[in-house]
C-alpha cells in the first residue's frame, strides 16, 4: 500500500511540473508574438532631450514585455510627438526623443485597434503610458557643471568666481499662475532660455558688451520647469520671484 502511494505522488507530481510547464511554454510563445497589451517596466534613461541645435535627441531603451517585434507596427510617441523606432524586439525598443517633445506621457503602441489610457486602467487596448520628463539640459553633458534647482516662492543666490562664468539653472515656476522670475547679478549677463520643447531663446552676445542687459525679469505665462544659462562676470547672482 505505501508503494503505490509513492507511485501515486509520483504521478502527480510529474502531472503537474509538465502542466507548469507547458503554461509557461505557452506564456513565452504569447509574449514572442507578442499577444495582449503592451507594458513598459522600465524607461533609460528615465528623462532625456530632443536634438537642440547640433546635439542629437536622447536615445531612450524602453524595456517591458508583449511589445511587437516589428518596428512598423510599433508606435512611440513622447507626449503627443511620434519618434523613430530604431529597433524593437517582443520586450525593448529602442528609440529617439524627438523634436517637439515636451514632459508628458510616452506611450507605447502597436498593430491594430488602439485606445490609450494614461492610468493603464482596463481600457487600454495595445497601448500602454510612462511618464517622461524633457531635461534640455541633458543634451549639453553636464557643460556647465550641476544645475542649480530654484523652486517658487524662495530665492537662490550663486557665485561666478572666474572673471566670467556660466551656471545651468533649473527654475520650477508658481503651478497657480504666471511668474515673474527677477535674475539680479552684480554685474551685466546674458542668457539663454529653453521653452517646453526646449526651443532655445538667447538674450546678448558674449563678444558683445552692448548687448549685455542688468537685472532682467522675465515674465512665464504659464507653469513649466524653465531651463536657464546665466552668464555674468565675477561676482554674486540671485534668482527671485519679485
Amino acid at each position: 500500500m505505501r508503494f503505490q502511494t509513492q507511485i501515486l505522488a509520483i504521478i502527480l507530481s510529474l502531472s503537474i511540473f509538465g502542466f507548469s510547464c507547458s503554461s509557461s511554454k505557452d506564456s513565452d510563445l504569447a509574449a514572442q508574438l507578442g499577444l495582449g497589451n503592451p507594458v513598459i517596466t522600465e524607461i533609460d534613461p528615465p528623462s532625456g532631450s530632443p536634438p537642440i541645435g547640433s546635439n542629437a535627441g536622447t536615445t531612450v531603451t524602453i524595456k517591458g514585455r508583449l511589445f511587437s517585434a516589428d518596428t512598423s507596427l510599433t508606435t512611440v510617441k513622447f507626449n503627443g510627438v511620434s519618434a523613430s523606432v530604431l529597433s524593437a524586439t517582443s520586450t525593448e525598443i529602442v528609440t529617439v526623443v524627438p523634436a517637439g517633445a515636451s514632459t508628458g506621457t510616452l506611450f507605447v503602441t502597436k498593430d491594430g485597434p488602439v485606445i490609450c489610457d494614461e492610468n493603464n486602467g482596463s481600457t487600454a487596448t495595445n497601448c500602454y503610458g510612462s511618464k517622461f520628463y524633457i531635461d534640455c539640459y541633458k543634451s549639453f553633458d553636464s557643460l556647465y557643471g550641476e544645475e542649480l534647482g530654484v523652486s517658487y516662492p524662495d530665492s537662490k543666490t550663486f557665485a561666478i568666481t572666474g572673471q566670467t562664468g556660466t551656471k545651468a539653472l533649473r527654475i520650477d515656476l508658481n503651478p497657480e499662475g504666471p511668474t515673474n522670475v527677477k535674475i539680479a547679478c552684480d554685474t551685466y549677463l546674458i542668457y539663454s532660455k529653453f521653452s517646453k520643447t526646449c526651443g532655445r531663446t538667447d538674450v546678448g552676445t558674449f563678444s558683445d558688451t552692448n548687448t549685455w542687459v542688468f537685472e532682467p525679469t522675465l515674465t512665464f505665462s504659464s507653469y513649466y520647469t524653465v531651463q536657464m544659462f546665466v552668464t555674468a562676470g565675477k561676482g554674486d547672482c540671485t534668482v527671485s520671484f519679485p
